[in-house]
């Protein structure tokens, strides 16, 4: 078949294969379990995590949540990698010109994932600088933000030119036209280890902040948990290198790239899940706080109270601007206030009075 195109040779091995009574079924349904159930705790932990903000609870919205919302966006993309064709082998995929569809799909994939996981990670790293206030803490977060800056661009150009020209990147399969791509598997190799590295870096970071903090047993152990849950993602990425090793995409692209996209498709969805993880804590403090520790009180509250004799005001506000010194450095402590302001009726002898009373200064 060397003297055939490639949509010839493609079409000549469905035949045969077909011929011969040789069907393979595809790698995975366009709805799988296996991804459609980390995308609904993506949504979930991202609407409490907006939720959240929208009950002032956890500080104002800021660059973290501008980041993850931007890359939760991107999440939906990923399906229709599937849906075009990916999973199926190469020669069964009918009409060809889906081929040349998957193709343009996957390589909008390939930078969809690339951004979100760096996004992801960036809106951890400011997420971080919001809570800790050690000075070398502080300096060590914004170089990973800027490392992630860093990667995220540098592999979305690699991705986005790996091919001269660019279209050869959907249409090679053809083999009509002349060009040069370099290895994708290559890149793809060394994203892997690089995040990997990355990875680890940001979970340890909190987690010896937080050894560090005058903070109880078990609020220690539960802080590191959640910020230990970024394991879950490094593990993830361990994975992906593997079955990258696994797999030569090399004769069947669309059917050996299967799984990393899958395992690609889960790992941008539990990114999601381990940046909103910190709102999932500050939503349970507020409304169990008994269950979960409470170290904040609700964001704002207000009552108003009449009297037969005047009109009395009682408000409270909640103030988040005290600091809980560790051991070299500080963390962000909420402490709320009760502001009562009484105003007498013009009858009363009295002038208006206010009170500012300390509601809760909990040791931490």
């Amino acid at each position: 078949m060397k003297h055939c195109t490639g949509s010839e040779a493609l079409m000549a091995k469905h035949l045969s294969s077909q011929a011969c009574g040789i069907i393979t079924k595809p790698r995975y349904a366009e709805v799988d379990a296996g991804t459609l159930i980390p995308f609904l705790f993506a949504s979930f932990f991202f609407s409490v995590r907006i939720t959240s903000k929208a009950m002032h609870l956890g500080g104002g919205w800021g660059a973290d949540d501008y980041t993850i919302s931007v890359a939760y966006d991107r999440v939906l993309t990923t399906y229709l990698v599937i849906h075009y064709g990916f999973g199926k082998n190469i020669w069964d995929v009918i009409p060809q010109e889906d081929l040349t569809i998957a193709f343009k799909v996957f390589f909008a994939y390939v930078l969809v994932y690339k951004s979100l996981i760096s996004l992801a990670k960036i809106s951890v790293g400011f997420f971080l600088l919001r809570i800790f206030r050690s000075t070398p803490f502080r300096y060590a977060t914004y170089s990973i933000i800027a490392l992630n800056a860093a990667i995220g661009i540098t592999w979305i150009l690699v991705d986005a030119f790996h091919c001269v020209p660019v279209h050869l990147a959907w249409t090679s399969w053809k083999m009509e036209e002349t060009g040069t791509c370099i290895n994708f598997m290559t890149s793809t190799y060394v994203n892997g280890f690089v995040n990997i590295a990355v990875d680890t870096v940001m979970v340890t970071m909190p987690i010896y902040e937080v050894v560090k903090l005058k903070l109880s047993r078990r609020k220690k152990v539960g802080v590191a948990v959640m910020f230990g849950m970024g394991l879950l993602l490094t593990a993830i990425g361990i994975a992906r290198v593997i079955i990258l090793f696994q797999h030569d995409p090399t004769t069947n692209p669309t059917y050996e790239m299967a799984p990393l996209n899958y395992w690609s498709m889960i790992e941008c969805q539990i990114a999601i899940v381990c940046a909103c993880l910190p709102a999932i804590r500050t939503l349970l403090i507020h409304y169990v706080p008994e269950v979960f520790g409470q170290t904040t009180e609700a964001a704002s509250q207000k009552r108003l109270n009449a009297s037969s004799t005047g009109n009395s005001k009682g408000e409270e506000y909640t103030s988040n601007s005290t600091l809980v010194e560790s051991g070299d450095g500080y963390i962000s402590k909420t402490i709320s206030y009760s502001v009562n302001t009484t105003i007498k009726s013009e009858n009363s002898p009295t002038e208006p009075s206010i009170n500012l009373v300390q509601v809760d200064r909990r040791r931490v």
